[in-house]
C-alpha cells in the first residue's frame, strides 16, 4: 500500500514538474518571438559650400576660414598699379575693376575692408592720395566707399548690388540678388591725387601700398 502511494506521488510530481517546465519554455519562447522592427536608415546632413571668385583678368578662388597673409591662397591680382605718377602727367586718377561672384551653393553677404593701414615707402604720400569704391550698377553711381585719404584702415563695408532697397544677399552662382542689370557684383576702385599732392615735393620717388580684403559670410 505504501509503495502504491509513493508511485502516485511520484507521478503527480513528474506531471507538475513537466507542466512548470512547459510553462517556462512557452513563456520564454513567446517573449522572444514577440518583436517588431522598422528602421529609418541613411539619415545625413550635408553642409552647403561657401566660396566666391575674385576676378581681375583671371579668377582667384577664396579660401575658407583663413584671412590671407602674405603670398599664397586667397591672394589675387593687383587692383591698381601706377608708376611714375606726378601731378600733371595724367596717370592719376587710376582705376581698377574687380568682379566678385558667389560660386558656392549658399546665399551669402559680402563685405570689403582694408585690414591694415596703407604703407608709405617714405614720407607721407598715402595721405596725399584718396581711394573711392563705386558700384556701376546703382545708377548714381553707388559708392560703397566714398573718396577717403589713404591714411588708415578701412572698416568692414557692406557691398551689394545697391538696388533701390539694398540687399546684402547675393544668390548662388553669381545671380545678382534684387539688383537691376548684370554688374551688381562689379566694383571700381579709384585712386586719385589729394589736394596736397601737387605741392608736396616729399612725395617724389615715394610709394603708397595697400590691400583690400573681401569677406563672404553665409546668410
Amino acid at each position: 500500500m505504501e509503495n502504491r502511494k509513493s508511485k502516485r506521488y511520484l507521478r503527480v510530481a513528474l506531471v507538475l514538474g513537466a507542466a512548470v517546465a512547459g510553462t517556462a519554455m512557452v513563456g520564454f519562447g513567446g517573449l522572444a518571438a514577440w518583436n517588431a522592427y522598422t528602421e529609418n536608415a541613411g539619415n545625413s546632413v550635408a553642409a552647403g559650400t561657401l566660396a566666391h571668385s575674385n576676378y581681375i583678368g583671371s579668377s582667384c578662388t577664396s579660401v575658407i576660414g583663413v584671412i590671407p597673409v602674405g603670398a599664397g591662397p586667397g591672394w589675387c591680382s593687383v587692383l591698381i598699379n601706377v608708376t611714375a605718377a606726378d601731378a600733371v602727367n595724367g596717370k592719376l586718377p587710376a582705376t581698377g575693376v574687380v568682379k566678385i561672384d558667389n560660386t558656392g551653393t549658399l546665399s551669402s553677404t559680402f563685405q570689403m575692408s582694408m585690414p591694415s593701414a596703407p604703407v608709405n615707402s617714405g614720407g607721407t604720400m598715402c595721405a596725399d592720395l584718396t581711394l573711392a569704391v563705386s558700384d556701376p550698377d546703382a545708377g548714381a553711381p553707388g559708392t560703397p566707399y566714398a573718396a577717403t585719404a589713404l591714411t588708415s584702415t578701412m572698416g568692414a563695408t557692406t557691398i551689394d548690388n545697391n538696388a533701390p532697397t539694398p540687399s546684402t544677399t547675393w544668390l548662388p552662382n553669381g545671380t545678382a540678388g534684387t539688383g537691376t542689370g548684370t554688374t551688381g557684383n562689379t566694383f571700381t576702385f579709384t585712386v586719385a591725387a589729394g589736394g596736397n599732392f601737387v605741392n608736396d615735393y616729399a612725395d617724389a620717388g615715394q610709394s603708397c601700398t595697400f590691400s583690400i580684403l573681401f569677406t563672404q559670410t553665409a546668410a
